[in-house]
């Protein structure tokens, strides 16, 4: 969602002129680039290999700590 607001704001506010939009994409850009640097990515739970023909079936229950 990040990636797609600082693609929008760069063109809307970059290119168009709009200062606002300039605004929004120099803090989506910061927030992006802060991200990167301290290494906060999404972690993988789970991984599972996918056989032809398997399929993931995936429910939302009660919130588990891990």
């Amino acid at each position: 969602m990040l990636k797609r607001l600082t693609r929008t704001a760069m063109s809307r506010g970059f290119v168009g002129g709009s200062r606002a939009w300039m605004v929004v994409g120099t803090a989506a850009i910061a927030l992006r680039v802060t991200a990167r640097v301290t290494g906060k990515r999404p972690r993988v739970v789970y991984r599972q290999t996918l056989q032809p023909g398997e399929s993931v079936l995936v429910t939302a229950g009660e919130a588990t700590t891990l």
